[in-house]
């Protein structure tokens, strides 16, 4: 069961209280107990000095009727004495002279019977049958001499009975004022903390429900006041955003659905013109119409991409809600993937077809590497490359080359996820005949049956919208064309190797 703030706090308060207020109240009935007990030993000292100073002569504490009708007059006006006994000292022996109780006189030890003798008082608190009881032994004094002494044996029952009722009644009125105590917590809690939480919480609900006019009705000057204040300032102005995002937003639309129109006419006369001519004929058309599309397209979707960007350094991000957020996105990576489908076709129509050359391939590897090293350490990738020595120039067209190079490391890339390591190999061939370039990731590895369309024209393994699927078919046509081979294993799970054999210059 979830607990609220408030429930904390009642809880947490009661536990306090209930903490301090019994410990508080156990202290001062012990305190009370023992003064008790204190106040009873004083009282019982008092009563049997005063009984021992109603002795004045040593012929007294003889044995006779007056002793005895002394000790019965005294047993009948006070209930609480169980027993009284007066004792006659003779030299180390102490003799019962007078006693309520003869079958059973009080004990006395010699070391009481020394104590008594000097002229002091001794007590004890004993408990007898579950009942406390306080024998005290009080000193006859004449002319400073002690002769005799008088032993009485209180019952503590009826202060006992009296102790424990005020404990019931202690400890009762502190559990009534505990519990007041928390109702009152309670009540107060709900009032400070859990009504102006409630309306918050409402608040939320309905901004959740696209209410945009939603506030925060909280008029106390405390914390919750100002938050509030906060919280309605903050959705005036969220409200100022999204009128002028949303205007923006209609603006770029409209401007990037009108260039998007444009470049489906063009890519509809593209693919009418390739359908009619042949295979060269369609490779010269295509430049012509890519060229146009660069010119007549380009420049407005960087200018529609610039607009974009600026229109998200104009708004702050806790501005934009989801909704806008998303259709950004989607805007933005739409028009990159327009943009990547311009530049890859363009790519193949605007092949450098001129004499081939020699291609240090190590070179042109470590040249790649650099390129990419920023990307890499975004996407925190490791990058290991393992040069061949005296390796033999590769016949071909060095940016051909690079392109192809490019295409495999930003494939494994995107392949590969954080923390893990791609491997660029290069060897020769042979008899120095060919040379072979390896580039290998740990990623997720491709599935069996798409090995065989990996290098079709428009087919992908990426996310939607993450590639358009012509990167592997251009560096393909590449290769081929440099008279080489391109081929591809792959572990699901385990990762992905490409490896690409060259002529050499010699062979």
């Amino acid at each position: 069961m979830r607990v609220g703030v408030r429930g904390k706090l009642v809880i947490g308060g009661l536990a306090i209280l209930i903490v301090v207020s019994f410990g508080f109240t156990l202290l001062q009935l012990e305190l009370s107990r023992a003064g008790f007990e204190e106040d009873l030993r004083a009282r019982a000292v008092f009563f049997a000095r005063e009984i021992a100073a109603t002795i004045s002569e040593p012929s007294e504490l003889e044995p006779g009727p007056r002793l005895d009708r002394l000790v019965r007059q005294i047993k009948s006006v006070r209930p609480s004495i169980l027993q009284l006994e007066i004792l006659a000292f003779a030299g180390d022996d102490a003799r019962v002279v007078a006693t309520s109780h003869p079958t059973t006189p009080l004990p006395l030890s010699a070391s009481e019977s020394e104590h008594v003798r000097t002229g002091q008082v001794v007590s004890k608190l004993l408990v007898e049958n579950r009942r406390r009881v306080m024998e005290v032994v009080a000193p006859v004094t004449l002319d400073g001499a002690v002769p005799g002494a008088v032993a009485t044996k209180f019952s503590l029952q009826r202060g006992d009975a009296l102790a424990e009722r005020a404990k019931n009644w202690a400890l009762t009125l502190t559990a009534a004022s505990v519990v007041l105590m928390g109702l009152l917590m309670a009540v107060g809690a709900h009032v400070v903390v859990n009504r102006p939480i409630r309306r918050f919480m409402e608040a939320i609900r309905a901004v959740q429900r696209g209410d945009e006019s939603a506030a925060v009705r909280v008029t106390s000057h405390d914390e919750f006041g100002l938050l509030a204040t906060h919280f309605n300032e903050m959705m005036t102005r969220l409200r100022g955003f999204n009128a002028e995002l949303q205007v923006r937003v209609k603006e770029a639309t409209r401007e990037l659905e009108a260039r998007y129109e444009q470049v489906q006419g063009l890519q509809q006369a593209l693919f009418q013109a390739q359908r009619n001519l042949s295979h060269a004929e369609r490779l010269a058309l295509s430049g012509r119409i890519m060229a146009e599309v660069a010119h007549e397209v380009g420049t407005p979707l960087h200018s529609v991409a610039g607009h974009l960007e600026l229109l998200r350094q104009d708004l702050p991000g806790d501005a934009l809600g989801d909704s806008v957020t998303r259709r950004l996105a989607i805007i933005e990576t739409e028009l990159t993937r327009v943009t990547q489908i311009i530049t890859q076709l363009l790519d193949l129509t605007r092949r450098d077809h001129g004499e081939p050359v020699a291609v240090d391939l190590n070179h042109l590897v470590r040249d790649t590497a650099d390129l990419v090293r920023p990307g890499l350490a975004t996407a925190q990738l490791a990058l290991h490359l393992e040069p061949a020595d005296a390796l033999p120039a590769a016949r071909g067209h060095a940016n051909q080359l690079q392109q192809v190079v490019l295409n495999l490391l930003t494939n494994a890339m995107d392949a590969t996820p954080p923390g893990g390591v791609i491997r660029v190999i290069t060897r020769p061939l042979g008899l120095g005949e060919q040379v072979e370039l390896e580039v290998s990731d740990s990623g997720r590895g491709i599935p069996a049956h798409q090995l065989k369309q990996i290098f079709e024209p428009f087919f992908s393994t990426k996310e939607p919208g993450r590639g358009t699927g012509l990167g592997l078919f251009i560096s393909a046509e590449i290769v081929r064309e440099h008279k080489g081979r391109i081929d591809v294993t792959s572990d699901e799970d385990r990762g992905t190797t490409f490896r690409v054999r060259l002529p050499t210059v010699t062979a």
